[in-house]
Protein backbone atom coordinates (compact mmCIF):
# COMPACT_ATOMS: atom_id res chain seq x y z
CA UNK A 1 0.00 0.00 0.00
CA UNK A 2 2.58 2.29 0.70
CA UNK A 3 4.20 1.68 -2.52
CA UNK A 4 0.41 2.79 -4.32
CA UNK A 5 0.53 6.27 -2.57
CA UNK A 6 3.83 7.19 -3.14
CA UNK A 7 3.49 6.11 -7.13
CA UNK A 8 0.23 8.41 -7.21
CA UNK A 9 1.99 11.25 -4.87
CA UNK A 10 2.75 14.14 -7.37
CA UNK A 11 6.71 14.75 -7.54
CA UNK A 12 7.57 17.98 -5.20
CA UNK A 13 7.72 21.27 -7.38
CA UNK A 14 11.60 23.00 -7.54
CA UNK A 15 13.05 24.83 -4.69
CA UNK A 16 11.92 25.23 -1.08
CA UNK A 17 9.12 27.85 0.41
CA UNK A 18 11.72 30.35 1.05
CA UNK A 19 12.52 30.54 -2.74
CA UNK A 20 9.16 30.60 -4.03
CA UNK A 21 8.20 33.31 -0.76
CA UNK A 22 11.22 35.29 -2.34
CA UNK A 23 9.60 34.53 -6.02
CA UNK A 24 6.20 35.36 -4.28
CA UNK A 25 7.46 38.76 -2.91
CA UNK A 26 8.94 39.71 -6.43
CA UNK A 27 5.85 39.20 -8.03
CA UNK A 28 3.77 41.79 -5.48
CA UNK A 29 6.34 44.12 -6.09
CA UNK A 30 6.27 44.16 -10.45
CA UNK A 31 2.62 43.98 -9.46
CA UNK A 32 2.36 46.91 -7.40
CA UNK A 33 4.77 48.47 -10.08
CA UNK A 34 1.90 48.40 -13.73
CA UNK A 35 -0.73 49.48 -11.01
CA UNK A 36 1.59 52.37 -10.36
CA UNK A 37 1.93 52.70 -14.05
CA UNK A 38 -1.96 52.31 -15.07
CA UNK A 39 -2.97 55.17 -12.14
CA UNK A 40 -0.23 57.77 -14.05
CA UNK A 41 -1.30 56.71 -17.56
CA UNK A 42 -5.17 57.41 -16.32
CA UNK A 43 -3.58 60.32 -14.95
CA UNK A 44 -1.61 61.64 -18.62
CA UNK A 45 -4.81 60.45 -20.39
CA UNK A 46 -7.03 62.70 -18.31
CA UNK A 47 -4.89 65.88 -18.76
CA UNK A 48 -3.94 65.19 -22.49
CA UNK A 49 -6.66 66.54 -23.90
CA UNK A 50 -7.66 68.38 -27.33
CA UNK A 51 -9.81 71.37 -25.83
CA UNK A 52 -8.68 74.75 -26.66
CA UNK A 53 -5.79 73.04 -28.84
CA UNK A 54 -6.29 74.55 -32.44
CA UNK A 55 -3.56 73.21 -34.32
CA UNK A 56 -4.01 69.90 -36.30
CA UNK A 57 -0.43 68.48 -35.97
CA UNK A 58 -1.00 68.91 -32.30
CA UNK A 59 -4.30 67.19 -32.54
CA UNK A 60 -2.67 64.42 -33.78
CA UNK A 61 0.09 64.46 -31.86
CA UNK A 62 -2.04 63.93 -28.93
CA UNK A 63 -4.13 61.75 -29.86
CA UNK A 64 -1.28 59.41 -31.00
CA UNK A 65 -0.08 59.68 -27.62
CA UNK A 66 -3.50 58.92 -25.92
CA UNK A 67 -3.16 55.26 -28.12
CA UNK A 68 0.29 54.33 -27.10
CA UNK A 69 -0.43 54.85 -23.54
CA UNK A 70 -3.59 52.99 -24.10
CA UNK A 71 -2.05 49.72 -26.01
CA UNK A 72 1.08 50.25 -23.05
CA UNK A 73 -1.66 49.62 -21.06
CA UNK A 74 -3.08 46.90 -22.48
CA UNK A 75 -0.18 44.75 -22.28
CA UNK A 76 0.61 46.02 -19.00
CA UNK A 77 -3.13 44.44 -18.05
CA UNK A 78 -2.26 41.05 -19.89
CA UNK A 79 1.20 41.09 -17.71
CA UNK A 80 -0.85 41.71 -14.44
CA UNK A 81 -3.08 38.95 -14.91
CA UNK A 82 -0.22 36.70 -15.36
CA UNK A 83 1.32 38.43 -12.05
CA UNK A 84 -1.94 37.84 -10.30
CA UNK A 85 -2.56 34.00 -11.75
CA UNK A 86 0.83 33.26 -10.43
CA UNK A 87 0.66 34.81 -7.00
CA UNK A 88 -2.48 32.47 -6.75
CA UNK A 89 -0.89 29.20 -7.87
CA UNK A 90 1.96 30.56 -5.31
CA UNK A 91 -1.10 30.53 -2.65
CA UNK A 92 -2.55 27.43 -3.59
CA UNK A 93 0.74 25.28 -3.76
CA UNK A 94 0.60 24.79 -7.16
CA UNK A 95 3.31 26.98 -8.44
CA UNK A 96 6.35 25.52 -10.23
CA UNK A 97 4.27 23.03 -11.90
CA UNK A 98 3.58 23.43 -15.38
CA UNK A 99 -0.28 23.46 -16.43
CA UNK A 100 0.14 21.74 -19.51
CA UNK A 101 2.21 18.43 -18.98
CA UNK A 102 2.43 18.92 -15.08
CA UNK A 103 5.96 18.34 -14.75
CA UNK A 104 8.14 20.71 -12.75
CA UNK A 105 9.14 23.75 -14.48
CA UNK A 106 12.69 24.11 -13.95
CA UNK A 107 13.94 27.15 -10.62
CA UNK A 108 16.02 29.31 -13.09
CA UNK A 109 13.15 29.14 -15.37
CA UNK A 110 10.73 30.49 -12.52
CA UNK A 111 13.28 33.12 -11.62
CA UNK A 112 13.62 34.51 -15.14
CA UNK A 113 9.52 34.51 -16.10
CA UNK A 114 7.80 33.96 -12.69
CA UNK A 115 4.44 34.44 -13.73
CA UNK A 116 5.26 31.34 -16.40
CA UNK A 117 2.33 28.54 -16.48
CA UNK A 118 4.68 26.02 -18.48
CA UNK A 119 8.04 24.09 -18.62
CA UNK A 120 10.15 24.93 -21.88
CA UNK A 121 8.81 22.24 -24.27
CA UNK A 122 5.51 22.96 -23.49
CA UNK A 123 6.14 27.15 -23.78
CA UNK A 124 7.42 26.39 -26.93
CA UNK A 125 3.99 24.45 -27.98
CA UNK A 126 2.21 27.00 -27.04
CA UNK A 127 4.14 29.86 -28.92
CA UNK A 128 3.42 27.27 -31.90
CA UNK A 129 -0.38 27.19 -31.18
CA UNK A 130 -0.10 23.92 -30.53
CA UNK A 131 -1.34 23.88 -26.88
CA UNK A 132 -5.18 23.82 -26.47
CA UNK A 133 -6.91 26.14 -24.80
CA UNK A 134 -7.46 24.12 -21.63
CA UNK A 135 -4.12 24.34 -20.75
CA UNK A 136 -3.52 28.24 -20.66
Amino acid sequence: MAKTQQAQKAPEPPGDSSQFAAIRERLLSQRQEIVDLYKQDVRAGQESTDDGTEDIVDRANNSYNRELMFSLSDGERVLLLQIEDAIRRIDEGAYGRCNNCGQNIALPRLQAVPWTKFCIDCQELAEKGLLSEDAS
